[in-house]
């Protein structure tokens, strides 16, 4: 088995197990605490609501860059709005995008993700000598640069990065949850206009890795997931503290530790969602410390992956039947939501449907195996949802 195929069974398997407590309290014996998130500079910059510890594909102006791999490396491709067909990024004249000479390809020294695109370039990383770097991109492909230096690697997909006002706060959402000794968690913060970087937060602790970032206005969102796997019982145990950094400041905060497994802030509106494993949809006024259950967990969703697209709630139940074993396997769906609770539609899903990464107003898009991008027009997102395959030029 490769490096890159074995490193994404590694993600998927934290990735199931991390959660993002997020009802904004204060640690166990103190009282709730209201937040201000203050004023959001827009999801096109940040883009808040992609799935993000598996961040394959992100969105431009006019559509979306993604990633395909296989055992040679990696190709950027770029799926076009208007026509709804993808292209290789490369504008060198007669290529046939088909060889490593193309712009598109990245060798295996480029991880398979993840991929962003923030300010008119697009961003990835590579790892040379054991260090991972992250690496600027023209937008047709035809110019690359190192930014600056992230963290120790082999080649394991485990980088995470939240862009905000012209700096990268970047993690390793895999961490030491693999080791039983303390290790050092660290978010880096990185200049884009001088490479310079420094340690915006740290974490000391065992089995432990910081995982889940979001932004939301003045404030960068994340956990510190504590993980250990029972083998004889083949059950996973795990605990949270949700965080909050306010990048004014440079303060970070616990303001939870909450069971749940995702959650989603409407910026607009001051209203926080999130997912208890194992009870429910809840929902609260970020300025007020009250909670109302929206829907109520059941057999065929007892925790949660989320996002908010501004009209409709999606909840995807990751075909997982227990809260700690996770061999015990339910059909796969998702359900979308009115910001009351009130489910509108299930979209059901099967092994070919690859990772949800939900998307934006417009789409809903999944990366099946080896990085072949399929989509859902949201058009229809109330009726009978057509899964499309991004067709190429």
């Amino acid at each position: 088995m490769s490096k890159k195929k074995l490193s994404i069974i590694i993600i998927g398997v934290v990735i199931c197990v991390a959660a993002l407590s997020a009802v904004l309290v204060m640690v166990k014996g103190k009282k709730e605490k209201t937040i201000d998130i203050g004023k959001s500079s827009g999801e096109t910059d940040e883009q808040s609501y992609w799935n993000p510890d598996i961040h394959s594909i992100a969105k431009s102006e006019e559509g979306y860059y993604f990633l395909t791999y296989d055992v040679d490396g990696t190709t950027l491709k770029y799926f076009d709005d208007a026509t709804q067909r993808t292209i290789a990024v490369c504008a060198k004249p007669d290529c046939t995008h088909d060889n490593s000479d193309c712009n598109a390809f990245f060798s295996m020294d480029y991880l398979s993700s993840p991929v962003y695109y923030y300010k008119g370039y697009i961003y990835m990383v590579r790892v040379d000598a054991g260090m991972a770097k992250v690496v600027r991109i023209q937008k047709d492909g035809s110019k690359r640069e190192d930014v600056a230096d992230l963290f120790a690697n082999d080649g394991v997909t485990s980088i995470s990065m939240v862009f905000h006002d012209d700096c990268i706060y970047a993690y390793d959402h895999l961490g030491h949850t693999a080791s039983d000794e303390v290790g050092k968690e660290v978010i880096k913060k990185i200049d884009l206009r001088t490479g310079q970087s420094e340690e915006a937060f740290s974490y000391e602790g065992k089995n432990a890795a910081i995982s889940g970032a979001r932004s939301f206005g003045d404030k960068l969102f994340f956990k510190i997931l504590t993980y250990s796997l029972d083998r004889d019982k083949g059950e996973i145990n795990e605990s949270f503290l949700l965080y909050c950094y306010d990048y004014g400041t440079g303060d970070a905060q616990v303001i939870s530790d909450k069971n749940i497994s995702d959650y989603y802030v409407d910026a607009e509106n001051g209203v926080l969602f999130y997912f208890v494993i194992g009870k429910g949809l809840y929902s609260r006024k970020l300025n007020e410390t009250d909670s109302s259950l929206l829907y109520k967990a059941d057999e065929t969703i007892v925790r949660a992956t989320m996002s908010y697209d501004g009209n409709y709630l999606y909840m995807s139940n990751g075909g997982a039947g227990s809260a700690t074993d996770y061999s015990k396997k339910i059909e796969r769906k998702i359900f979308v939501l009115k910001t009351d609770g009130t489910v509108v539609n299930t979209i059901a899903l099967d092994k070919n449907s690859g990772t949800a990464y939900f998307g934006d107003e417009k789409y809903m898009f999944f990366a099946k195996t080896g990085g072949e991008l399929v989509y859902i027009d949201k058009n229809n997102i109330l009726g009978d949802c057509e899964f499309k395959k991004a067709e190429s030029n």
